[in-house]
């Protein structure tokens, strides 16, 4: 029996002539094998994927020039489209080029390539499909978003992970609170939402303490913890999306 197996791999986004090959022994592999075989995955993966995704960026670009008249189509400065081209490159999430794709086309419009800053790029490489997802929700809602800090409290404490640090009913049903609440930490800390202590005026925040979600966590952990007398406690804050923000969601999302 060969004791140096082949293996074979094809590789994902669209690569479908492309393999990667490797020597395998059934016992482990030796740090100069599997080095070898790391270096050898990224010199045959890394140019197809890159071909892949400049291919899809390619159409992506165009679909969005043509919807610009022709007389405001201009070339883009190559302090943004080279950078541009090189995140978009290596980015395999189709959500994340189509962000790259309308962020070019916009430095290529006339009328709204004054608006596209070489920092809007950075962002789009520290994001995924989700941020992007509840950004556009965000966009959507258009105003002040009320959100809470939700706690499960006893004595001067409180159960962590009881809850997500933020939590609002206007993102219900978009998917794991959790997840959610860390896609809103992500966008304040690239700046474009503030999260801030504070109240939406015309909100009563003592309504999370009746939302389904908040109710059914609170619940379970009461029962998960009967020796302790548990208490919700509701901290008021608001999303409100920056100046910055806003023109990037005007140039990337909608």
């Amino acid at each position: 029996m060969d004791s140096n197996p082949t293996i074979s791999q094809e590789a994902t986004l669209g690569a479908h002539d492309n393999t990667f090959v490797a020597q395998q022994n059934n016992y482990g592999l030796s740090a100069k094998d599997a080095t070898d075989i790391a270096f050898q995955m990224f010199n045959q993966y890394y140019p197809q994927l890159r071909k892949d995704a400049l291919d899809d960026l390619h159409e992506l670009v165009q679909a969005e020039l043509s919807k610009i008249k022709s007389e405001n189509i201009v070339s883009p400065s190559p302090r943004i489209a080279i950078p541009t081209l090189q995140a978009a490159s290596i980015a395999e999430e189709v959500d994340i080029r189509k962000l790259y794709a309308k962020l070019l086309a916009r430095a290529m419009d006339n009328e709204t390539k004054g608006n596209v800053h070489p920092a809007y790029i950075k962002i789009i490489d520290e994001m995924n499909e989700f941020d992007a997802f509840i950004m556009k929700k965000i966009h959507e809602i258009n105003d002040s978003i009320p959100v809470a800090r939700v706690t499960f409290n006893f004595d001067s404490r409180y159960l962590t992970n009881g809850m997500p640090r933020f939590y609002s009913p206007y993102f219900d049903g978009l998917g794991d609170e959790f997840k959610i609440s860390k896609s809103i930490e992500n966008l304040g800390r690239l700046q474009l939402i503030n999260i801030f202590e504070g109240t939406v005026t015309s909100y009563d925040y003592e309504n999370f303490k009746s939302m389904p979600y908040v109710v059914a966590r609170f619940e379970e952990y009461k029962r998960l913890n009967k020796n302790l007398d548990l208490k919700l406690k509701v901290d008021s804050y608001v999303i409100q999306t920056t100046d910055f923000g806003n023109e990037f969601m005007n140039l990337c999302i909608q």
